[in-house]
């Protein structure tokens, strides 16, 4: 049995139209499906034990990368599949997995695909699925959560960008990888990436695999504030990576450490002193779209290993 699970204010928008169409699809293909919708911050994660109690073993979530990062941590290391209908502000999971922008036609890619395991992360006990991380997205995050109800979607991420480039300032941290060390950095930016992209398509760890049983962990050292305006096009499409100002290293666990932090949790601001990072390898089963979808739809993104 699916279980659908409703975030009716995703993306800005009423997503009853598209659950009925899911429902009908369904139930097209003879599956019975018990639809629930959350009415409040961290009401899903309640929603999805309930639904797993009255034995769903597939949950399909409409909504945005926030929702789905709640279920993914009821869902981990279960015979459940976790089925993506994007329609949030960002979607940027939705890119990792490689599914095509329509909510509806990504939820058809999935029923017709084949299932496959992929990483989580854990941050201080936590699961997350996409990227975690701090400094210059933090800024852009606050400001994208004013800017929602004016702009819709991913208009809301740019015009934060744009909101945010005059006046953000680096900071410094203490970073520790794979139990080494701790080394003091002056950063603009750090992610601590299972996907590839953050903030509605921004490609900060394009090489990221949500299947290699590592981070992709993404150094943006401190950039002087006029040429942040210069380097942002860069940042977008992932080229920044190949450039001296950013470092990316491959780890199985990271800790940061600053007083007063503020991290962002696949798209949710969480404080904290210090952020401890695992890679949860295989933890989480998901449907590999078809292929013959993703030649017509697909994010143009490298193949994912398998």
């Amino acid at each position: 049995m699916f279980a659908i699970i409703v975030n009716p204010v995703a993306g800005g928008g009423d997503n009853a139209g598209l659950t009925e169409k899911i429902r009908l699809l369904l139930e097209a293909r003879g599956e019975e499906c018990l639809i629930l919708t959350t009415k409040e911050n961290e009401d899903a994660a309640l929603q999805v034990r309930g639904a797993i109690r009255r034995g769903c073993g597939s949950v399909a979530v409409v909504g945005g990368d926030g929702t789905l990062s709640e279920i993914a941590g009821e869902l981990a290391g279960l015979p459940v599949t976790l089925y993506l209908v994007p329609c949030g502000t960002g979607n940027d999971f939705a890119r990792a997995l490689r599914l095509p922008q329509d909510p509806l036609h990504a939820f058809e890619a999935q029923l017709d695909g084949t299932p496959r395991q992929i990483d989580c992360g854990l941050i201080n006990g936590r699961v997350f699925l996409n990227v975690s991380g701090s400094g210059f997205d933090v800024e852009v995050l606050r400001k994208t959560e004013e800017l929602k109800p004016v702009y819709p979607g991913e208009k809301a991420y740019h015009r934060a960008v744009l909101s945010v480039l005059g006046r953000y300032r680096a900071f410094e941290m203490e970073i520790s990888v794979d139990g080494g060390a701790f080394r003091r950095e002056r950063v603009t930016i750090v992610e601590i990436a299972n996907g590839q992209c953050i903030g509605g398509g921004m490609r900060v760890a394009p090489r990221a695999s949500v299947s290699d049983g590592l981070f992709d962990v993404v150094l943006v050292r401190t950039v002087p504030r006029l040429l942040i305006p210069l380097l942002l096009p860069l940042f977008m499409l992932g080229v920044h990576v190949c450039l001296p100002v950013a470092r990316v290293v491959h780890a199985r666990s990271v800790t940061l450490r600053s007083p007063g932090m503020t991290v962002n949790i696949d798209g949710k601001l969480v404080r904290m002193q210090e952020a401890r990072y695992e890679i949860l390898p295989g933890a989480l089963r998901v449907m590999k779209p078809r292929r013959r979808e993703e030649k017509r739809h697909f994010f143009p993104f490298r193949d994912e290993k398998e």
